[in-house]
């Protein structure tokens, strides 16, 4: 590992947990250290702690850091407007009698040691099948902006955007790309919207988050599903890590590991909890089934995580997608697929080989309905 990914470690575990800040001597590297954070939408955390450091503050000069304050002040008035969105949807939608279930994102964020430097995007909404549409209609009308397809023509959710906030309206919290496993995930999910939700309360309104259990497996499932097909950020890590660590004492252990094994999930769970142990700074007592045997894969894990960047945006082969033809881009984008599956199955041989499969099913029934079909 390089020095200033070490550095960046080093401020990342101290935002995590508090731990103490040591920085070798005569190290300059602050802006690779920041651009990095910002690769893994960490940003804001890595920053606040090189802020709060007087040893680290005196060597930025002032444009710097006037930059990462703009950066932190940003994220906190991002929460700030994301929490008014998110009541105004509970709100509205308890007017009329629709019971919802937040996922991820605000949620989340109340596990870190502050909220707001959680890095946010918009609002995943869980209502259900039997609701999804009436919900779609009720938020529909306070949308400024809403997805050009209909609602039942999406897989997974229908996005509409109210005011700068975009709002994710699910019927599905997730979609297993193998029918196998769909079945079981499917299961799981509805039990996991229904029992035993944690409620949350957002400026005096009550807001309904997944059972403890299922919600630690569906955030893992979540960044899990990011890395197997793309890539995946550090700061989905570090949300699955801290939900962990803040719930550990009201998980259903037995529960989590049934939902794990039946979803052929396991390995992969504690190839990644060796990454939160060993680079992270999570006791080693806290992560649920840790298997030291699997900490051989942690270095490529992390290797490909750093070098890809969250939800996969540092991939060259996956930038500049403008102004690609139809054909072209299913083509670029089925190769990029085999490419990514191919270099995971050193790692996750079993998952690759059916997580490349599944996309090529996929890429080639988009092919026969968006074109074939509709050409007939």
């Amino acid at each position: 590992m390089k020095i200033y990914e070490e550095v960046f470690f080093t401020l990342l575990r101290a935002g995590l947990w508090k731990t103490p800040v040591e920085i070798p001597e005569g190290f300059d590297q602050w802006g690779r250290v920041a651009r990095m954070a910002k690769e893994q939408s960490v940003l804001a955390m890595v920053g606040n702690v090189m802020l709060g450091n007087p040893q680290i503050v005196e060597k930025l000069d002032m444009d710097f850091r006037a930059r990462l304050k703009s950066f932190i002040m940003n994220s906190m008035l991002t929460h700030t407007m994301l929490n008014n969105t998110l009541l105004t949807v509970v709100s509205e939608l308890r007017k009329h009698e629709v019971e919802g279930v937040l996922l991820k994102g605000q949620g989340i964020a109340r596990n870190y040691p502050v909220p707001d430097l959680r890095q946010c995007g918009d609002i995943d909404f869980y209502v259900g099948v039997d609701n999804y549409i009436k919900t779609c209609e009720v938020l529909g009308n306070l949308a400024s902006w809403k997805e050009d397809t209909a609602p039942m023509d999406t897989v997974k959710h229908y996005d509409i955007r109210i005011g700068k906030t975009t709002v994710e309206i699910h019927r599905y919290t997730d979609v297993n790309a193998s029918s196998k496993y769909n079945a079981i995930y499917q299961k799981y999910s509805d039990d996991g919207m229904t029992r035993n939700l944690r409620v949350l309360d957002f400026a005096g309104i009550p807001v309904n988050t997944p059972s403890d259990d299922f919600n630690a497996f569906y955030v893992f499932n979540h960044m899990w599903h990011h890395f197997i097909t793309s890539g995946v950020g550090l700061r989905q890590m570090c949300d699955w890590m801290l939900l962990l660590h803040n719930r550990r004492g009201t998980i259903d252990m037995d529960h989590l590991k049934t939902i794990l094994t039946d979803m052929d999930l396991m390995k992969p769970w504690q190839a990644f909890g060796c990454v939160l142990v060993k680079d992270m700074g999570m006791p080693q007592e806290e992560f649920p089934f840790y298997d030291e045997k699997m900490a051989c894969k942690r270095r490529r894990i992390l290797a490909h995580v750093l070098s890809e960047g969250n939800f996969g945006q540092e991939r060259a082969m996956a930038k500049n997608r403008r102004g690609e033809g139809y054909f072209y881009g299913k083509i670029k984008s089925m190769f990029l697929h085999i490419v990514r599956s191919s270099q995971l199955m050193l790692l996750f041989p079993s998952h690759s080989f059916r997580q490349m499969l599944s996309t090529l099913k996929a890429g080639f029934n988009a092919v026969w309905k968006d074109k074939i079909c509709k050409n007939r």
